[in-house]
C-alpha cells in the first residue's frame, strides 16, 4: 500500500503531532493551530504548547495559529520565500482536542514532554481557524494547496460570517467557559514564533 503524503504540495494541511509528522518533514513552517486552549490555567497552557511544540519534526520554524493572525502568517511565508529566493512548503497543523492521561500527568510532573504522538479528536475552531490561514495564503498568491487544506479553506471561507458563533458553541468552549473563550478570541494580530528555524534550507 503507497504511503500517504501530500509531499507534491507547497501547503498542507493535517491533524496533531502525528499529523505534523507525516506533512512537516521537509517543510519550512509549520503553523501550529490551536485556538481554544485545553484548560483556562495559564501554566498549563504553557506547558501544552512546548509539549506540542517539542513533538513537531525539527527543523523548520513552528508558529501558532489562531483566528487572529492569519495574514500575519501570509506575511510571514511571503518574507520567508523573498529570503529564500524559492517557494516555502508551509504544514498548517490544527491541534483538536487532546485528552490527557495519566501518562500526560506523570510526564509533566517530572518536567518532561509527553513523547507519544497525538491522536486528536475533531475540534471545529482549530479547523476553521486552519482554513483561515489556508485562505490568507491563498490571497497572497500561496495557492499551490492539498486537497487536506483546500478543504479546510473550503470550510472557512463558506462559514466565514459565522465563525466566532460556531466557536463559542463549540465542545471546547463549552468546557472552557465563557470568560476564557472571549479572551483567547480577542487574541491580537501579532505573529507567535514558538521556535526558531533549526537550519532548514
Amino acid at each position: 500500500m503507497a504511503e500517504r503524503t501530500q509531499g507534491q504540495y507547497q501547503v498542507r494541511f493535517a491533524w496533531g503531532t502525528g499529523g505534523a509528522a507525516r506533512i512537516a518533514q521537509d517543510a519550512h513552517l509549520v503553523v501550529w493551530v490551536d485556538v481554544l486552549p485545553s484548560s483556562p490555567d495559564a501554566a498549563a497552557q504553557r506547558r501544552a504548547l512546548r509539549n506540542a511544540t517539542a513533538q513537531l519534526p525539527d527543523g523548520p520554524e513552528v508558529v501558532l495559529g489562531h483566528l487572529g493572525n492569519a495574514s500575519a502568517i501570509a506575511e510571514r511565508v511571503t518574507g520567508l520565500q523573498a529570503d529564500r529566493g524559492d517557494r516555502c512548503v508551509v504544514a498548517v497543523v490544527a491541534a483538536g482536542l487532546h485528552h490527557p492521561g495519566a501518562l500526560d500527568d506523570a510526564a509533566e510532573a517530572a518536567g518532561e514532554t509527553v513523547d507519544v504522538p497525538d491522536a486528536p479528536d475533531f475540534a471545529v475552531e482549530d479547523l476553521l481557524a486552519a482554513g483561515a490561514v489556508v485562505d490568507a495564503l491563498a490571497a497572497v498568491g500561496i495557492d499551490h494547496t492539498s486537497p487536506e487544506a483546500a478543504a479546510a479553506c473550503a470550510a472557512y471561507t463558506g462559514l466565514r460570517r459565522a465563525v466566532k458563533h460556531l466557536v463559542t458553541a463549540s465542545e471546547s468552549a463549552a468546557v472552557l467557559g465563557r470568560e476564557s473563550v472571549h479572551a483567547a478570541l480577542a487574541v491580537g494580530p501579532e505573529l507567535v514564533v514558538l521556535r526558531e528555524s533549526r537550519g532548514r534550507a
